[in-house]
């Protein structure tokens, strides 16, 4: 009996007007994607509330644009930071990059933003290219569907970081290693290695992906002669184009190999703990992520379209769910996780999603028609299911990633709880006044109230263990040294509480018992709250969020004297 393969899919020729016709879903894919990743890219501004992208890219690039290309940092690949630098100095020629960071943030920040919204597009492009190369056009376009509307992906194209990028280089990555084990082509395979290392160069995490062209090498091999002796030249080939994609990257990574090693390695030993306020388990934590930044049919559809492929061809289906696998026992294995760290393996879930969505739609229409004979040619793979009944499966299965980008986008729309206070402390609050910020605020809202006449209380590092260090005999020195405004994030306050600190919960309890609440801004509708995550409390998922930024309290302390 003659099966099904996605290679015999992929083979199906289409006549060239087909084609020209079938290229118009794909830009309306991208223009859609596009569109939802501009929506509130300046949402925020002028401050950047995301930790990483306040003290590890955006300046970083901002000095490599002036001409320090050399940061000494290697706790993240400088891949993306030095993109950014090149585009500083089209943008913003002959200026003092640095100096406009402080002065016109916003200016600096959108176009930093705006690389990483036009990267994570183009990232949809590629994952449609490496759907085609799997099982063909339809499986291509379903692809890129999913992750052009999936939900982690479209957030963090938000925000000028490193994981939204590191998406393109993996897809052109994945795309190349199909074509290259269906045509055995020298071209695909330095290019499967170059986008490795280019996605290596980004962000770390995207590495294992090298496990994949390793794969189609040997599954290449196997097929033709069945010799390994046979596989050592085109790995090393694209070994030494990956090694060099990133080292142009990361050029001072082998300058400073021991200094790598140690950032690296320290970076690691971080990962492997839990940070304060989390709680459960990775191995559930990364699935669970999936059925909110992926979408959960779409997550459905991954799982049947890797069944279904490895039923049909399980070398190339090997090459889709390698990655994911590696990737989710890699991270798994670490104390600590976050949804987008699983970020990278999502073009390949693209595309089992794709073809899960296609081969479930073919079924359909078989079933709905009942024929024999149109059963028998859907298995030799000489049918296309309907259009109707494929749209029916893409309808359904986006209905959730769609519904709540569109949510998501609104929400970064609205005002930040953040920026509402600040506004508030500046006209209420005279100037001398003493207050107590706690450290989940960036650097720009801290100069921003001082520059408002504000003295703020000196907050010793480090930052992460602030909770850590709270006593409910902090509040009285605040009244004694004329600290008479205190200001509370709920990023703090909350993580404090899930980590079951009791010297915090006695803090906060005596802060409100000696004070008085003057204002309050709440991100949630009908003063709801959810519980503290570090995943839902910054990327704002849950449906009771109206607008972005953590609960924010400013407290008035009784019997202080104003400074």
């Amino acid at each position: 009996m003659v099966v099904t393969t996605p290679a015999s899919v992929a083979a199906t020729h289409e006549r060239p007007r087909r084609r020209r016709r079938a290229s118009w879903p794909l830009v309306c894919i991208l223009l859609v994607a596009l569109t939802v990743r501009l929506v509130a890219l300046r949402h925020g501004l002028p401050h950047a509330y995301n930790a990483d992208e306040e003290l590890h890219y955006v300046p970083q690039a901002t000095r490599a644009a002036d001409g320090d290309w050399y940061s000494g940092y290697f706790e993240n690949p400088s891949g993306f930071t030095y993109l950014v630098a090149l585009v500083y100095r089209v943008v913003f020629a002959g200026q003092d990059v640095t100096l406009l960071l402080v002065d016109d943030p916003t200016a600096v920040l959108v176009v930093a933003r705006l690389v990483a919204a036009l990267l994570g597009t183009a990232a949809v492009a590629a994952v449609y290219a490496a759907g085609r190369a799997y099982a063909g056009h339809r499986v291509g376009l379903c692809a890129a569907a999913f992750l052009g509307l999936a939900y982690l992906p479209v957030f963090y194209s938000h925000q000028a970081l490193n994981d939204v990028p590191t998406l393109l280089p993996t897809a052109v990555a994945l795309a190349a290693c199909l074509r290259y084990l269906d045509g055995g082509r020298r071209r695909d395979l330095l290019l499967a290695g170059a986008a490795v290392g280019l996605a290596a160069g980004i962000k770390y995490l995207a590495a294992p992906m090298a496990l994949v062209v390793a794969a189609a090498v040997l599954i290449r091999v196997r097929r033709e002669d069945g010799r390994i002796s046979h596989a050592l030249l085109p790995l090393a080939a694209a070994g030494l184009v990956c090694i060099g994609a990133l080292l142009l990257l990361n050029p001072f990574l082998a300058v400073e190999f021991d200094k790598f090693l140690a950032n690296f390695t320290g970076q690691s030993a971080q990962a492997a703990t839990a940070k304060l306020g989390q709680t459960g388990s990775a191995w559930l934590g990364y699935p669970a992520s999936l059925l909110w930044g992926f979408g959960v049919l779409p997550t459905a559809l991954a799982v049947a379209g890797a069944v279904l492929g490895w039923r049909a061809d399980r070398g190339r289906a090997l090459l889709l769910v390698l990655f994911p696998l590696v990737l989710l026992v890699t991270m798994s294995v670490q104390g600590r996780y976050f949804g987008r760290w699983m970020l990278p393996a999502y073009p390949a879930l693209a595309v089992l999603a794709g073809y899960g969505a296609v081969r479930s739609a073919d079924l359909l229409n078989a079933r709905l028609l009942n024929r024999r004979v149109l059963t028998a040619r859907l298995l030799t793979g000489r049918l296309r299911g309907a259009p109707a009944a494929l749209a029916a499966v893409m309808v359904v299965g986006l209905a959730q990633p769609a519904t709540d980008v569109l949510r998501s986008d609104v929400v970064l729309s609205r005002t930040d709880t953040r920026e509402a206070a600040l506004v508030w402390m500046r006209r209420e609050i005279p100037a001398g006044q003493r207050l107590v910020l706690e450290p989940a605020f960036p650097g720009s809202y801290r100069r921003s109230l001082r520059d408002a006449g504000l003295a703020l209380a000196s907050v010793p590092r480090p930052f992460q263990e602030y909770e850590l260090r709270l006593r409910p005999s902090l509040v009285d020195g605040y009244r004694s040294d004329g600290y008479c405004w205190v200001v509370v994030s709920g990023h703090q306050h909350d993580r404090g509480l899930a980590a079951g600190l009791a010297d915090a919960a006695a803090y906060y309890a005596h802060l409100r018992a000696e004070s008085d609440l003057v204002f309050r801004a709440t991100p949630f509708a009908d003063d709801s709250s959810t519980d503290f995550s570090y995943d839902f409390s910054f990327n704002y998922y849950p449906p009771a969020h109206r607008r972005p930024g953590p609960v924010v309290e400013i407290y008035r302390l009784r019997d202080c004297a104003d400074a």
